[in-house]
């Protein structure tokens, strides 16, 4: 296949190039036209100088009647090689004298060429134009001739003359007839238009090399480095620019390129840009969507646990306080009989420690109620920082004998919180020893954070331990009741599930964010109108 610049190319070639042969045709036509009709308007000159240098030379011969003077002078000037035959006839047309002996004393014709102009009408022409004395004819070997007619007019030197004899009213004596060959005018012109063809044919291949050179240089080449370039910048080569060499319709054409090519870059790189935003906030989406999607399955589950725990928490709260309260009156009456001995004594500390793990149970089906969202909340205005002050003097001396650093962040002028301070009180204590407990030495820093996010018209604080932390998969379960971390008998793993449901009972978030030996943060993000509208 070719290439389209080469086919542009050569069609520009082949129309530049025939045009200007057409040209040079018509051009090479007129020229050898015009050449043609200068020979032969050289050779009718020639011819008629050469009549009237006879009609002049003979003149005072036939004046005085020498005829053999006028017959030599017409016989030498008739030897000249390009003179093809003399002869003079009176008007009846006999021919008194000719070059060609043959002829003497007979008549021409006439209607033949030499008679026609004259004798076209009934009466002869006195005088003839120059147009109309001339002739050109065909020898039958084909040689061109070209005869002139010159008429002896009759003058008053010649009537008035003693010797002759010519009345005054003719006009005519006679005609001069020369004719010449066109031999040499046709070889000299043959010669012209072959030497006229040979210019045009070597004019026209210089002029095809030219137009080629200048096709190719000033056309070829160009539209040959724009397609490479479009093919470049098809395959992603932005980058490639067209060299602008002239300040022609194609340098303006490559200009118009490197401009397109630098829009496309800079299209790219902002469409490139708005990718990585769109991917960017994908991921966000993604990740909030999956934070939410976990968020409702804990909520199921906190849910689904919280229903159990009021059910067992109902089921077993009067039970418990039957024994405890029947543990508590055998007590009462073991010590009010008297010295007690030792099988009383031994009773009274079972009945003591079914008491004590009585009261325990019960403790821990109060926070079962508390989980479960069975108390009522009551909302109102406060002030958070106040809040979190409040709750960080309840744990105020577990932090000095743990030799604990506590750093607090307060936000100034955040507007009133609408939630219940003692459920909120509740909340934060229990994240606080959490995080007192998380400490595996004497030693650490407890920071608390409060700020307001406007934003989304909500409250957030923010409690960080330097503590042990906590692998991912701990994570996910802290806040599932009655999971838990510490040894046992330190724990029922209720606290952080506690704090869960009060979060959530303030339509609030919660997100935790640890890792081993790194400590752990807790934040919690409250509506500032506690989830009322």
């Amino acid at each position: 296949m070719i290439p389209r610049s080469i086919n542009l190319s050569l069609k520009l070639t082949v129309c530049l190039i025939g045009s200007m042969v057409i040209v040079f045709i018509i051009l090479g036509y007129q020229t050898v036209h015009l050449h043609k009709r200068h020979l032969e308007d050289m050779t009718m000159a020639s011819a008629e100088r050469i009549s009237e240098t006879i009609k002049r030379s003979t003149h005072y011969y036939m004046l005085t009647n020498h005829r053999d003077a006028v017959y030599e002078t017409i016989t030498t000037i008739g030897a000249q090689p390009t003179i093809s035959k003399i002869r003079i006839f009176n008007k009846e047309g006999r021919i008194s004298f000719s070059t060609d002996k043959s002829e003497v004393n007979s008549f021409v014709d006439k209607k033949a060429e030499a008679c026609y102009a004259c004798h076209a009408q009934e009466q002869p022409l006195v005088k003839l134009n120059r147009p109309d004395r001339i002739r050109i004819y065909s020898r039958p070997n084909g040689e061109r001739i070209i005869g002139l007619i010159n008429p002896v007019e009759n003058e008053p030197s010649c009537y008035a003359a003693d010797c002759h004899a010519h009345p005054e009213n003719q006009r005519v004596l006679g005609v001069l007839d020369v004719t010449m060959s066109l031999a040499k005018v046709d070889e000299m012109k043959a010669q012209g238009q072959r030497r006229m063809v040979a210019s045009f044919v070597v004019g026209i291949l210089i002029s095809m090399g030219i137009v080629g050179l200048f096709v190719w240089f000033l056309v070829h080449r160009p539209i040959k480095e724009l397609i490479a370039g479009t093919q470049l910048v098809a395959a992603g080569n932005l980058d490639h620019k067209i060299k602008v060499s002239s300040h022609d319709q194609l340098g303006e054409l490559a200009e118009s390129f490197n401009r397109m090519t630098d829009e496309l870059k800079r299209a790219y790189a902002e469409i490139r840009s708005w990718a990585k935003t769109l991917e960017a906030r994908v991921e966000q989406k993604t990740a909030e969507l999956k934070r939410a999607h976990e968020h409702m399955i804990q909520v199921e589950r906190m849910a689904s646990i919280g229903k159990l725990a009021a059910i067992v928490a109902h089921e077993i709260n009067n039970p418990l306080a039957g024994i405890l309260t029947y543990a508590k009156l055998l007590l009462k009456k073991i010590r009010n009989n008297g010295a007690p001995t030792a099988e009383a004594v031994t009773a009274s500390q079972y009945l003591e420690m079914i008491a004590s793990e009585s009261a325990r149970c019960g403790e821990i089906v109060k926070n079962l109620l508390q989980f479960s969202r069975q108390t009522s909340i009551d909302l109102q205005p406060h002030d958070i920082n106040e809040i979190v002050l409040q709750s960080l003097k309840l744990v105020q001396h577990k932090i000095h004998l743990m030799n604990l650093e506590v750093r607090t962040q307060f936000e100034e002028h955040i507007p009133p919180l609408v939630c219940d301070s003692q459920l909120l009180k509740q909340a934060l204590l229990a994240l606080f020893i959490n995080a007192c407990e998380a400490m595996t030495q004497d030693g650490g820093t407890i920071e608390i954070i409060s700020s307001y996010l406007p934003e989304r018209k909500a409250v957030e604080i923010r409690v960080h331990d330097n503590g042990v932390g906590m692998d991912e998969e701990t994570r996910k379960h802290i806040f599932e009741p009655f999971f838990t971390t510490k040894e046992q008998g330190k724990g029922v793993g209720l606290g952080l599930a506690v704090v869960y449901g009060i979060i959530n009972q303030h339509s609030g978030e919660i997100e935790v964010e640890s890792a081993r030996g790194q400590g752990s943060t807790v934040t919690i993000r409250l509506p500032q109108t506690g989830g009322l509208n």
